[in-house]
């Protein structure tokens, strides 16, 4: 299936604080005034596969800069108690 944008004449109910409050395909189905618009639909293409890559290997790089500094942290904390024993 070709994605395309698509366009529908709508008529728009707005609720108090100027928000869409619904849609209506007459403006017979609108109980209060609505004002026509045309509504444009535009399809979204995503990449799942290429944006959940993304995300493991941004974790990734996290868990390896974290492991990085606590095996530092450990070190050096082992290094301090030999030198307590001693």
């Amino acid at each position: 299936m070709e994605h395309r944008s698509l366009s529908f004449k709508y008529w728009v109910e707005f609720d108090e604080d100027g928000e869409i409050k619904s849609f209506h395909k007459t403006k017979y189905d609108c109980e209060v005034p609505c004002d026509e618009y045309v509504v444009k639909l535009i399809p979204i293409k995503r990449n799942v596969a290429k944006e959940l890559e993304d995300s493991v290997e941004k974790v990734a790089k996290t868990i390896k800069t974290n492991a990085k500094k606590l095996d530092a942290e450990f070190k050096r904390v082992l290094k301090d108690a030999k030198r307590v024993l001693k």
